[in-house]
C-alpha cells in the first residue's frame, strides 16, 4: 500500500471592495497623522524625563539650534505669559478642581477639565469670537500641547466627524461644551478656586476690605432667558434743552464680590438684568464667607443700590461685617445728618476733618486736587428700616427708637464747598472718630470698577459671548472670572516679573506690545517702542523658517 499527499491548493483570496473617495481619503489622512506621532514616541524613548527631574529650557541649545537652522517647525507666538500661568495652575493643584462631573453631557470624547483649560486659553488670548478660535487658537499646536492634546489630534482631530482642516475639534464643538455646563458647576469651579487660594494663603495680607458691585451686560432681545428692564436718560435735543427720555435694555447682570487690594474675585453671580442686586447681597457675603473662612471680610464697600436696611442690619449683627455706603437723596437721615453738620457746637457728636489739596491748573480754572472737607456724625436714629423686619413694622409707634447709624458728611471737594442741602452723605456702621479713613474706605469701590469690570470688558471680552443663550452667557462670565481670578492671584499676589507689568499696564497694553515685538522679529526691523531682547535672532529664525 502506498501512502499519497493530496496535493496543496492555495486558499482563494477574498476579493476586497473597492474603497470610495471618502474613504481613501480618510485613509491617507491616518497614515499621515500617525508619521508624526510615531516619530514623536521614537524621539522620546530615546530620552525620557523623570519625575524627580525637573523640566526647563537651555537657552543658549535653542539659540544655537536656531542658527544653523537644525529644527523642524518654527513659529512666532505672543502667549509668552502663558507658560509661567500653566506652570502655576500646576503648583495650586488647580487641575483637580475640573474633574466636574459634567450632567449637560450625553458622551465625554474629550475630558471635560481639557475643554475648560481650551476654552481659558481662549480668554488669555483675548479672542472674542469663537469663529476666530479656528484661526487664532488652534494655530498655536506648541501651546495645545501643554494642556494635553496629543500630535495626531492636533492634526487629525480627535474624531473622524466634520473637516478638520485645522485644530482638534470644530469651533462649534468648544462652543456647545461650554454651553453645557450647569449652574451648580460653574459656581462649584469659582468657589473651589476661591476657597483653594485662601488654603494657599494668598489672602493672609489681606486688609479684609471688599468691594460689592454690579454691572449689566446688554444683550439684543434675541437672547434666550433674557431679562428686560427700562431706564431713563437725560438728553440734549436739537434745541439744546435737556430732556428725559426712556429706553429699554436687554441684557443680563453680574454682580461680584472683590478684593481691591488683591484684586480677586472671590464670589459672583450672574442674574437677568431686571433682578435687583440688592436681593443677592446676603448669599454672596455668605458664600465669599463659607470661601475664605471666618474673620476674612471685615468691611464690605457697596454702590447705593445695594442699600437696604434689613441687609446692613443683618451684615453688622450676623456676620460682623461693617459698612460704607452713600446715602440716598430722599432719606430722612440724610436730611438729619445735612442739617447736623452744619453745626459748630463742640459738645455735639461731630468729627471733623479736612486734608489739603494741592494747587493745579488746567483748562484755565485752579483747582485744589486731593483737597476734601468731611464731617463725622454719629448715633443717627432716624434711619427706621435698619434693623430687623419686626423692628420696621413698628416704626409708627410712638414709643420707637430707631437704632444707631452713624455717617460722614463731605462739605467740599477739590476746594469747591458744596452748597447747604447738597453734600454727599455715607452711612456706615465703622467709628467715626477719623471721617477721613472712613471716606477712602469708600473710595477703594471705584477699583471694582476700573481694575475688575472695564479690564474684564475691555481687556477680558467679559462681554463677547458665544451663543444667544442665558447658558452660555453665564458659562463664558464664570470662566471669565476663574481665569481674571488666577491671573490676578499670579501677577499681584505672588509678584512675578511679568504679572506685574501685566498688572501695571492693562491686559490689552501688554497684549498689543506682545505683537508688536513678534511684528519686529517677523520684519527684522526693531520698532522705537519695542523692548523685545531677541530682535539679534531675527535674521537666523527668518533664514530657519525659509528653509
Amino acid at each position: 500500500m502506498i501512502a499519497s499527499r493530496r496535493p496543496r491548493v492555495a486558499p482563494r483570496r477574498r476579493s476586497r471592495p473597492r474603497r470610495t473617495k471618502h474613504q481613501e481619503a480618510l485613509r491617507q489622512r491616518r497614515l499621515l497623522a500617525h508619521r508624526p506621532a510615531a516619530r514623536v514616541r521614537r524621539r522620546t524613548r530615546r530620552t525620557r524625563a523623570t519625575p524627580d527631574t525637573p523640566l526647563t529650557r537651555n537657552q543658549r541649545v535653542v539659540a544655537a539650534r536656531l542658527a544653523p537652522g537644525q529644527v523642524d517647525f518654527v513659529t512666532l507666538s505672543t502667549w509668552s505669559f502663558l507658560t509661567p500661568f500653566l506652570a502655576f495652575l500646576e503648583e495650586i493643584r488647580f487641575y483637580a478642581l475640573l474633574d466636574l462631573p459634567g450632567q449637560g453631557f450625553c458622551r465625554v470624547m474629550i475630558p471635560v477639565a481639557r475643554l475648560i483649560l481650551t476654552y481659558q486659553l481662549k480668554i488669555l488670548l483675548g479672542i472674542g469670537s469663537i469663529n476666530l478660535v479656528p484661526t487664532t487658537l488652534f494655530r498655536e499646536r506648541a501651546l495645545l500641547k501643554l494642556i494635553g492634546y496629543s500630535a495626531v489630534q492636533l492634526q487629525a482631530g480627535c474624531c473622524q466627524r466634520g473637516d478638520l482642516s485645522n485644530g482638534p475639534m470644530q469651533k462649534n464643538t468648544l462652543a456647545d461644551a461650554v454651553e453645557r455646563l450647569t449652574v451648580a458647576e460653574l459656581e462649584r469651579l469659582l468657589n473651589a478656586t476661591a476657597t483653594r487660594l485662601a488654603s494657599q494663603g494668598c489672602f493672609d495680607h489681606s486688609p479684609g476690605c471688599f468691594a460689592l458691585d454690579a454691572s449689566t451686560l446688554e444683550t439684543t432681545p434675541h437672547y434666550r432667558g433674557v431679562g428686560m428692564t427700562r431706564r431713563s436718560e437725560r438728553r440734549v435735543n436739537r434745541k439744546g434743552q435737556v430732556i428725559e427720555v426712556e429706553r429699554v435694555l436687554w441684557g443680563f447682570k453680574v454682580i461680584t464680590l472683590y478684593e481691591v487690594h488683591l484684586r480677586l474675585v472671590v464670589a459672583a453671580v450672574v442674574v437677568p438684568i431686571n433682578v435687583h442686586e440688592s436681593t443677592m447681597t446676603e448669599a454672596l457675603v455668605a458664600q465669599a464667607v463659607a470661601n475664605l473662612g471666618p474673620g476674612r471680610v471685615r468691611v464690605l464697600v457697596m454702590d447705593m443700590g445695594f442699600l437696604d436696611g434689613q441687609t446692613l442690619w443683618n451684615l453688622a449683627t450676623t456676620w460682623d461685617i461693617d459698612c460704607v455706603i452713600p446715602a440716598k437723596e430722599t432719606m430722612g437721615i440724610t436730611t438729619q445728618a445735612r442739617s447736623l453738620c452744619r453745626d459748630t457746637d463742640d459738645g455735639g457728636p461731630l468729627t471733623q476733618g479736612e486734608r489739603a489739596g494741592e494747587r493745579r491748573r488746567r483748562r484755565g480754572r485752579r483747582s485744589l486736587a486731593g483737597q476734601v472737607s468731611v464731617v463725622g456724625v454719629s448715633e443717627l436714629r432716624t434711619y427706621t428700616q435698619y434693623g430687623t423686619a419686626a423692628h420696621a413694622k413698628r416704626h409708627n409707634g410712638k414709643a420707637f427708637v430707631g437704632n444707631a447709624l452713624n455717617a460722614v458728611i463731605a462739605t467740599s471737594w477739590q476746594g469747591v464747598p458744596y452748597a447747604p442741602g447738597e453734600e454727599k452723605v455715607f452711612l456706615t456702621t465703622l467709628p467715626v472718630d477719623d471721617p477721613l479713613a472712613v471716606l477712602d474706605r469708600y473710595g477703594l469701590r471705584s477699583l471694582i470698577e476700573n481694575t475688575a469690570f472695564r479690564e474684564l470688558k475691555q481687556g477680558w471680552a467679559l462681554d463677547h459671548f458665544l451663543k444667544r443663550t442665558a447658558a452660555a452667557v453665564r458659562a463664558h462670565v464664570f470662566l471669565t472670572l476663574v481665569t481674571f481670578t488666577l491671573a490676578g492671584t499670579l501677577w499681584v499676589s505672588f509678584r512675578t516679573k511679568i504679572g506685574q507689568t501685566v498688572a501695571r499696564r492693562g491686559m490689552r497694553r501688554w497684549r498689543a506690545e506682545e505683537e508688536q515685538q513678534t511684528h519686529c522679529m517677523q520684519q527684522e526691523q526693531p520698532s522705537k517702542k519695542c523692548r523685545c531682547p531677541s530682535i539679534s535672532c531675527a535674521a537666523a529664525l527668518a533664514r530657519c523658517s525659509s528653509s
